[in-house]
């Protein structure tokens, strides 16, 4: 019998879960892995819990794994750095330890810094989709939000997980619409990618790690231009910037 086909979609996590339940409910294939990438501000944490308590009552096969960032915010370049470093560790993860196939970003949620580098990191990584959320009602799904605040607090501070599914079951229908709402309300945007060399990409990191001088003029120009390298009197170095994008990588 053949190996079924693993997919994990990678999500950060902002004020909004619902958008990251409707997109594992229709990203086109059947999720194996759900890894969520939130902060430690409590509304943020608060959503992570509704989610794994409505996806263990309404899709208890998948597996949820989540990664919480060192901070409330990511505001900082630095903040953006460490998440980008995270997310290199968890498409790498997903592909090698959890053994997926597919692996697909969801960037409807979190800050759009965060969704910006997710998908930026995802092409260079050879992600094999990115996606977001176009939602049709975006006031009647922020109105439903808002209604069932108190309740996701009642789940986020709740003891137990049977106590948290208690809760959540006291108006399950509510949930479940919030969560998981009709196909017909939001549609999946399907953002462009490209496949890019991965063996160019790796020995580019090398070079840069070991001798930036031997890389192509245009190689240098071009990454002096992005911040990566900065050009001295007789020759090219790595800037500080771009020894922390290239920490993320090695």
């Amino acid at each position: 019998m053949p190996k079924k086909q693993k997919t994990a979609i990678i999500a950060p996590l902002g004020l909004s879960p619902p958008v990251i339940t409707a997109g594992t409910d229709s990203a086109g294939f059947r999720v194996s892995d759900l890894v969520i990438i939130a902060t430690k501000d409590p509304a943020v944490l608060g959503g992570l819990d509704l989610i794994k308590v409505g996806m263990s009552i309404r899709a208890p096969k998948v597996q949820i794994r989540e990664e919480i960032l060192p901070f409330d915010d990511v505001t900082t370049t630095e903040d953006n750095l460490t998440f980008m470093e995270r997310v290199v560790k968890i498409i790498r993860e997903e592909r090698v330890d959890a053994g997926c196939d597919r692996i697909l970003l969801n960037v409807a949620g979190g800050r759009k810094n965060m969704c910006i580098t997710l998908a930026l990191i995802g092409q260079l990584m050879n992600a094999d989709g990115i996606f977001h959320i176009g939602n049709r009602s975006i006031s009647l799904f922020n109105q439903n939000l808002e209604r069932l605040r108190a309740d996701i607090g009642r789940i986020h501070a709740a003891k137990s997980f049977d106590e948290k599914q208690g809760i959540y079951r006291e108006k399950e229908k509510e949930f479940n619409h919030l969560l998981f709402p009709p196909k017909s309300e939001y549609d999946i945007v399907k953002l462009p990618t490209f496949p890019v060399d991965q063996d160019y990409v790796s020995g580019l990191l090398i070079a840069l790690r070991e001798d930036p001088g031997a890389l192509s003029r245009s190689e240098k120009v071009i990454l002096e231009r992005h911040g990566i390298l900065e050009k001295g009197k007789s020759h090219y170095y790595i800037s500080d910037y771009g020894q922390r994008f290239l920490d993320a990588f090695i």
